[in-house]
């Protein structure tokens, strides 16, 4: 990239400096020519050739030279390091378009060093800057054009005043104006290939960049997926073990127990009654087991926090793990949820926050939880995202799994993905879990 920055500055300090011999050199010619003019008294004759009356060639030679002086110090201002400033730009533009009307429109060269110049900032361009800066471009290239200009402002020709000269002299000054100018454009050329070669090298680095961060994804995407398989894997075998661990002993003992029953109840009657409190105990102790392991699958924050405390807390986490940007709003009064409920209305909107930056890639999600005196009867619930959407909703496992938890404490569900996506519930509420 500096290699990049050096070569451009050296061709564009080149271009200033040639620019300020073409101008000058033409600049010399309408001096050196009216001078030559009026030492031959030929100024009447002169004159009588001209369309126009020519401006003063002193106030042109010197104007020119003030005029570039402050343009090239503008130019040349302008570092990759400076802050880029369109105004000062403008003011480029603007002195360059006075230096080509005091030489009526004689040359076009300072027009091309302004191009390279914008060029020269493109990064620091915002499009539409860039496009406005092509766009005054060729207007600035087209009002400095001879040819158009000469219909509507009074202009001179420069071979008018080639003609004053000798053939030898005139000779020279053409072939030396060719020579300028020539190597003026031939180093625009090289300036502008310059410039395709580092847009075309820098899209391909992006493009090699962005195939890396995509294999890096589909990697991290792998082993998010293993990941998760090895964590259900894990979770089927503990919860198996917790059920060979409870059930299997409770069930082992009731069978065993009922066995004993059934032998001792013909030949010892009155042993079958203590025998069946001790299988009424391990029938207990086996509920008390099952109801421990349904404990551990239930979020630790509900036990701790309740519902809202609980739902901070996951947003939290998601919000430090994600950078998407999460919002709940709680209007609840005091409500004491039952356990189940409390589960599935949590488990409900951690699905659809998981959903919506998964599947929506959401960054900005609001959680809406509220009780409205219109309907005491219920509670609702509105998860909206500002996601990819979806027209077509085709319920798959996750949305399946959330509409059999709103049913089961009789709560309905409803999704919308026209705009972004929204998932909106509406659950019961039960007189006896008002907590007055």
């Amino acid at each position: 990239m500096r290699s990049y920055f050096r070569t451009m500055g050296r061709l564009r300090l080149a271009l200033v400096v040639l620019n300020y011999v073409i101008v000058m050199f033409y600049a010399s010619v309408f001096l050196t020519a009216t001078k030559t003019v009026v030492v031959r008294q030929r100024s009447a004759a002169f004159l009588d050739t001209l369309e126009h009356i020519p401006k003063n060639p002193l106030f042109v030679f010197f104007g020119c030279f003030g005029l570039y002086a402050l343009f090239a110090a503008l130019v040349l201002r302008h570092t990759p390091r400076a802050p880029f400033s369109f105004s000062s730009l403008a003011m480029e533009w603007g002195l360059a378009f006075v230096i080509l009307f005091l030489l009526d429109f004689t040359t076009q060269s300072v027009v091309l060093l302004v191009i390279c110049d914008g060029l020269f900032h493109v990064r620091d361009l915002k499009n539409s800057h860039l496009f406005a800066m092509l766009a005054l471009a060729v207007l600035l290239y087209l009002g400095t054009n001879f040819s158009i200009m000469s219909p509507i402002v009074p202009l001179t020709d420069l071979h008018q005043y080639f003609l004053v000269f000798s053939p030898t002299v005139r000779a020279l000054l053409l072939l030396l104006c060719s020579l300028i100018e020539g190597v003026n454009l031939l180093l625009f050329i090289t300036f502008i290939a310059c410039f395709t070669v580092n847009q075309y090298e820098e899209k391909e680095s992006i493009a090699q960049e962005l195939d890396m961060v995509n294999q890096v994804n589909e990697e991290l995407r792998n082993y998010a997926a293993l990941t998760e398989q090895i964590a259900q894997n894990n979770e089927r075998k503990r919860i198996a073990r917790e059920i060979h661990d409870t059930l299997g002993h409770a069930l082992t003992g009731i069978a065993a127990g009922i066995d004993a029953c059934l032998v001792m109840i013909d030949k010892k009657p009155e042993a079958v009654k203590p025998q069946l409190q001790r299988v009424r105990n391990v029938v207990t102790e086996g509920i008390g087991d099952v109801r421990n392991s349904l404990q551990k699958l239930r979020p630790g924050a509900l036990e701790q926090q309740g519902l809202e405390g609980a739902l901070k807390k996951m947003i939290n986490e998601f919000i430090s793990v994600s950078h998407v940007e999460i919002t709940l709003c709680w209007q609840m009064p005091p409500i004491d949820f039952e356990k189940t409920k409390e589960d599935a209305l949590f488990r409900m909107i951690q699905e659809c926050i998981t959903n919506s930056i998964r599947h929506g890639h959401a960054n900005r999600i609001q959680v809406v939880v509220w009780h409205e005196e219109s309907d005491p009867g219920h509670m609702r619930i509105v998860v909206k995202d500002n996601g990819a959407g979806c027209a077509s909703i085709v319920p798959g496992y996750g949305l399946m799994q959330m509409q059999e938890r709103i049913e089961t404490i009789h709560g309905s569900l409803r999704f919308d993905g026209s705009n972004g996506f929204v998932c909106e519930a509406r659950i019961p509420l039960q007189k006896g879990e008002w907590n007055d």
